[in-house]
């Protein structure tokens, strides 16, 4: 796929070989024992992540750490808006899950609460209405955030304020007087009118699209691009490959490749999908592929688009690659693409924010299906794949991409540790976790990934059919984005910089 394995690289979302297996060179302690802590190399120049720069992960090539983000800020303007930020601000969540008759019985209970229920008692009454109306799926995305709102009891802003806020979720108001004299207009109750009024910023988001290239050894900026870009929110997360010289980033407007050493511009190519995609660009001989609503085809010389395939939905997950198939987990199944024509050739149950993995004539699938929530294929040259298995489970987030190793499937997300045989789905281990969307690595014949929001990474062992944890390290990683190891250095993004930590032996540490 990317590069030279002979670098020890990881140049690219997930790896060399996009599967999340970190080359032989890579090492890690035997054990992390009780308060083992990596040794700090260097921390980076602070920069932004989620609402201000997205949760795209690190890449690592010759001897430098590349990061590519929409870079926010805020601007004063004389205009105004009631846009998702505001909503979130005020406590709004979708709740298109809910039926209405129990959005009414919902708003109805709340209005309705005894004043002296409260404390202990209420915090019992508020679980077991969520219990008796909910069901188990939407639990997991609404469930404590319903019972956040009959905590506050009237105080709550009521569903049908949300609803009138967003009818103007995407007007721009010429002033302060204009949207005070709207909100006015409302006759929402006075203390409900006061929490919007405040809500609303007098300052607007605009954004650089901005690839960064620091020194692997010191941390040090070793060359900025950026170019004006168009604010496009945390959604933008992409992780940038470095191929041919050159790196591509998949940024707010455009897919751009710059040269690696300089970070010279070379090309630029509009995106016409997803504006911000997270998807990350995959770079196979000639050729550059980015989900971004469709999947679509680059030229790595001239950032040329060559086909887009309208089929191929989705702007989160990534493409991977087989033989002379693009392999994508598109918004409602896993589809093979012709890498050539950009023709579907088949398609199959799956569909997720997930990157498919590829182990020999194996692929492994996360899917938002349900009942179907990681599947295992095995690729055939010719024909559609034979579906060897599948394994459900319930969660509120299915992005975790899974691996392979030694005849097992390893899937440390959705809060679980699940570990099942790659041949007939049986399952060796499943242990409830703290892991939820980052992806984890292999290195060294163990597993690394990411605990408690990011707060920890916790390794495991890959060997035998029990689960074994070799110990937990304080890092303070940013949860979302996944973290590069090369050599014994893990290179991993955090809420505000970017920190190289060195993975030494417990008694090589001073």
């Amino acid at each position: 796929m990317i590069g030279s394995h002979a670098l020890a690289d990881w140049p690219q979302w997930r790896g060399p070989d996009r599967n999340g297996v970190a080359p032989e060179s890579a090492k890690l302690p035997d054990l992390f024992p009780e308060d083992y802590a990596p040794l700090e190399v260097w921390r980076s120049i602070e920069i932004p992540s989620d609402h201000y720069g997205g949760h795209g992960s690190v890449s690592v090539a010759a001897g430098k750490v590349y990061l590519s983000i929409v870079w926010h800020r805020d601007e004063p303007t004389e205009t105004r808006r009631i846009d998702s930020s505001v909503l979130s601000t005020l406590g709004y969540r979708g709740t298109q899950a809910l039926a209405p008759e129990i959005r009414e019985k919902m708003e109805t209970d709340r209005m309705n609460l005894s004043r002296r229920l409260r404390g202990a008692a209420l915090d019992e009454w508020s679980k077991k209405w969520v219990e008796e109306n909910i069901d188990e799926k939407t639990q997991l995305s609404l469930g404590s955030w319903i019972q956040s709102r009959f905590k506050k009891g009237q105080a709550a802003i009521p569903l049908s304020v949300y609803d009138t806020l967003r009818t103007v979720s995407n007007k721009t108001f010429a002033n302060q007087a204009e949207v005070e004299a709207w909100v006015t207009e409302q006759n929402f109750a006075p203390e409900i009118h006061d929490q919007i009024i405040k809500a609303i910023p007098s300052t607007k988001k605009v954004a650089d699209d901005v690839i960064l290239c620091l020194d692997a050894k010191t941390g040090e900026e070793v060359w900025r691009f950026s170019t004006p870009g168009s604010p496009s929110g945390r959604g933008s997360s992409s992780t940038p490959a470095i191929a041919h010289g050159k790196v591509f980033a998949a940024l707010s407007d455009h897919l751009y490749g710059v040269d690696a050493e300089t970070g010279e511009e070379i090309w630029r190519s509009p995106l016409e999908g997803k504006k911000g995609p997270a998807s990350s660009p995959l770079v196979v001989g000639e050729r550059i592929f980015l989900h971004q609503n469709r999947l679509t085809a680059f030229d790595v010389a001239t950032g040329k688009e060559l086909w887009v395939n309208q089929e191929v939905k989705g702007a989160n997950s990534s493409p991977a690659a087989w033989n002379n198939l693009i392999l994508s987990n598109s918004q409602k199944g896993l589809y093979a693409t012709d890498i050539e024509s950009g023709a579907t050739l088949w398609s199959v149950s799956g569909g997720g924010d997930g990157t498919p993995v590829v182990s020999g004539d194996h692929v492994i699938v996360s899917s938002k299906t349900e009942g179907e929530n990681l599947i295992a294929y095995r690729l055939k040259e010719n024909t559609g794949p034979e579906k060897l298995w599948s394994h459900s489970f319930l969660a509120r987030r299915y992005g975790s991409s899974p691996i392979v190793d030694d005849g097992k499937v390893f899937h440390l997300g959705s809060n679980r540790h699940l570990c099942l045989s790659l041949e007939n789905g049986k399952i060796l281990w499943d242990r409830e976790a703290s892991s939820a969307i980052s992806s984890p690595i292999l290195a060294d014949g163990k597993l690394l990934v990411y605990e408690n929001r990011g707060g920890f990474a916790h390794m495991l062992s890959t060997s035998g059919e029990e689960y074994q944890s070799l110990g937990r390290a304080k890092i303070g990683a940013l949860y979302c984005a996944s973290p590069a190891i090369v050599g014994n250095e893990v290179f991993l993004r955090t809420k505000d910089s970017v920190v190289c930590y060195r993975f030494e032996e417990p008694n090589e540490v001073e």
